[in-house]
């Protein structure tokens, strides 16, 4: 990666945020800066995975048009993105992932495969 490249992207980044900012109510712009905080901790501890629990009106708040802009701003992030993986927790019972798998297990071997395909550690 280039300086050029990471200076744009940093760029596009606040761009764009500022643009959120004043388009997104502030509960939905509240729970994006704290999702990016949590992207900071995954960036800071590669090794270890990040958990951002969600409240039931967070939930409600992460809309399509919501995980877009989310999916949006991640692409800026790292030198080929970040790619963002929503797991539901508390799946209702008989609703999982086959063969008695907790939910999220699916999730996590995801981002565990992304991580090793960019190089990080799982």
């Amino acid at each position: 990666m280039n300086d050029r490249n990471f200076l744009e992207r940093t760029k596009q980044f606040a761009l764009y945020l500022a643009e959120l900012q004043t388009s997104l109510d502030p509960e939905s712009y509240a729970l994006l800066l704290r999702i990016l905080k949590g992207f900071n901790e995954a960036i800071v501890h590669r090794e270890r995975g990040v958990d951002i629990p969600f409240s039931p009106r967070e939930k409600e708040l992460f809309t399509p048009e919501f995980g877009r802009a989310l999916a949006r701003l991640a692409g800026f992030l790292g030198p080929h993105g970040m790619h963002v993986v929503v797991g539901t927790h508390g799946t209702p019972a008989g609703s999982g992932p086959p063969g008695g798998a907790e939910p999220g297990d699916h999730d996590r071997r995801e981002v565990d495969a992304i991580a090793r395909a960019s190089g990080m550690r799982p």
